[in-house]
C-alpha cells in the first residue's frame, strides 16, 4: 500500500531530502498500522508525533487505508 506523508516541524529532518510541498509517499505493507509508520520513517517515540487523517487524530493501533493522506506534527505545549 502508499500512504503521502506530510511531516511538520522537526520531524522533517527524519526523512532525507523531504519536500515540504509534496510530501513524501511510503510504501508499506498491507495491512499496516500507524506504529509501522512511524517506525518505517525512524521517529522516535519520545518525540511522540500526532498523526492526523482527513481531520481525524489516529491511534497508534489504528488500520491505514492505501492512498490515505496522513498529517504527521508534534503536539504543541507550553504555558
Amino acid at each position: 500500500m502508499k500512504i503521502n506523508v506530510k511531516l511538520f516541524s522537526i520531524l522533517r529532518q527524519y526523512v532525507a531530502d523531504y519536500d515540504p510541498e509534496e510530501g513524501v509517499e511510503i510504501e508499506l505493507s498491507s495491512p499496516a498500522i500507524v506504529a509501522d509508520l512511524i517506525h518505517r520513517l525512524n521517529i522516535p517515540e519520545d518525540k511522540k508525533p500526532v498523526v492526523s487523517c482527513n481531520g481525524r487524530i489516529l491511534r497508534t493501533h489504528d488500520t491505514l487505508l492505501d492512498g490515505s493522506v496522513l498529517h504527521i506534527f508534534q503536539p504543541v505545549s507550553g504555558g
